[in-house]
C-alpha cells in the first residue's frame, strides 16, 4: 500500500501499544474501540487491520489460536466499515469556517499581535509537516487550520504576561497556561469548531505523559496535535521573545532532536528537520509560544 512507513510507524507503535495493554488484562474493548477511533480519524489510512495482522504470531503466542481469531473476528467489520471523510463539507461550510478561524486570529491580534503572528507561522509549519508525513491533503488542512487557532486562548491572556520582558514567576506561568483551556472553551461549543477543541486544549501535552493541562500519554495524543506541538515549539525558539534572541534553526533543530521521544513524536520531529533541510526559502519564524 502507498501508505508512508513513518505515519506507518506512527500507527504501528499505538496499536503494539494498545495490544499489549489487551492481553495484559484480557479486555479487548479498549482495543477495538481504538481501531474504530482510528479508522474514523484516519480516512485514507486503511492500515490498522494490515498492522494488526502483522502482529498475529505474538498475539497468537499470548491469546491462543481461538483467541486471537476471536480478536479477528470483532476487529474486521470495524476497518471494513464505510467511513466518512471529515472535512467533506459544502463549499458554504468551508467558507463559513475560515471566516470563523479568520475571527479568532482577529481576537488573539487584537490583544497581541506577535502572538497572531505566531499562530500564522505555526500553521504553515503544520500543512508542512503533514506533507512530509503523507497526510491525505484534508487532513493536512485540518492540520493547519488547527495551528492557525491554536492560541486562541491567548486572546484573554493579560498583555503584561504575553509581553512580560523577562521569565515569569510560577504565578504567572499559571495564568499562562491557562491559555489551553481558556481556547478550548472559546472553540468547543460551535459546532463547526469543536473538531479543533483537542488541538487548542492539548497542544502543550508531552508524548511522555508530562505535559498540561491533561497529562496524557502519546496513545491519548491524536497525530494533529502532536504535529501541532511540534511546530509550536519550533517556531518559538526560532522567533522573537521579549527576553531574549531567536535561536538559530539548528539550534532549534538540536532541542527538537534532544527531546524527541519524551516531549515530542519522533516520527514528526522527523518530518520537520526534513521540511527545514530541503526548505532553500528563508526560515518561517513568529512570536513567543
Amino acid at each position: 500500500m502507498s501508505t508512508p512507513t513513518v505515519l506507518l510507524d506512527v500507527l504501528a507503535e499505538e496499536l503494539i501499544d494498545r495490544c499489549t495493554t489487551a492481553c495484559a488484562t484480557g479486555d479487548l474493548s479498549t482495543l477495538t474501540a481504538w481501531a474504530g477511533e482510528m479508522c474514523a480519524e484516519r480516512t485514507d489510512v486503511p492500515a490498522v487491520h494490515d498492522l494488526f495482522l502483522s502482529l498475529e504470531p505474538a498475539l497468537t503466542a499470548t491469546l491462543g489460536p481461538n483467541g486471537f481469531s476471536a480478536l479477528h473476528d470483532r476487529l474486521a467489520p470495524i476497518v471494513s466499515r464505510l467511513r466518512l471523510v471529515r472535512g467533506a463539507a459544502s463549499a458554504d461550510t468551508v467558507d463559513e469556517l475560515d471566516l470563523l478561524l479568520a475571527d479568532l486570529v482577529s481576537r488573539v491580534e487584537s490583544n497581541d499581535p506577535m502572538t497572531a503572528e505566531h499562530c500564522r507561522a505555526v500553521s504553515a509549519w503544520c500543512v508542512r509537516i503533514a506533507q512530509r508525513l503523507a497526510l491525505p491533503r484534508h487532513e493536512a488542512a485540518f492540520v493547519a487550520r488547527g495551528g492557525l487557532i491554536h492560541d486562541v486562548g491567548k486572546s484573554i491572556t493579560p498583555l503584561e504576561i504575553l509581553q512580560a520582558p523577562r521569565k515569569l514567576t510560577d504565578a504567572e506561568w499559571v495564568i499562562m497556561r491557562e491559555h489551553t483551556t481558556n481556547g478550548y472553551d472559546i472553540v468547543r461549543g460551535h459546532q463547526h469548531l469543536r473538531d479543533f477543541s483537542p488541538v487548542v486544549r492539548s497542544h502543550h501535552e508531552r508524548f511522555d505523559g508530562g505535559g498540561y493541562p491533561d497529562n496524557l500519554d502519546r496513545a491519548r495524543i491524536p497525530i494533529a496535535v502532536r504535529i501541532v506541538t511540534v511546530a509550536d515549539s519550533f517556531n518559538a525558539m526560532i522567533g522573537r521573545r521579549p527576553y531574549r534572541t531567536p535561536l538559530s534553526p539548528d539550534r532549534a533543530m538540536a532541542e527538537l532532536r534532544r527531546n524527541a521521544g519524551t516531549q515530542f513524536d519522533p516520527n514528526v520531529v522527523a518530518a520537520l528537520i526534513d521540511v527545514v533541510g530541503a526548505d532553500h526559502q528563508p526560515v518561517l519564524t513568529g512570536a513567543v509560544a
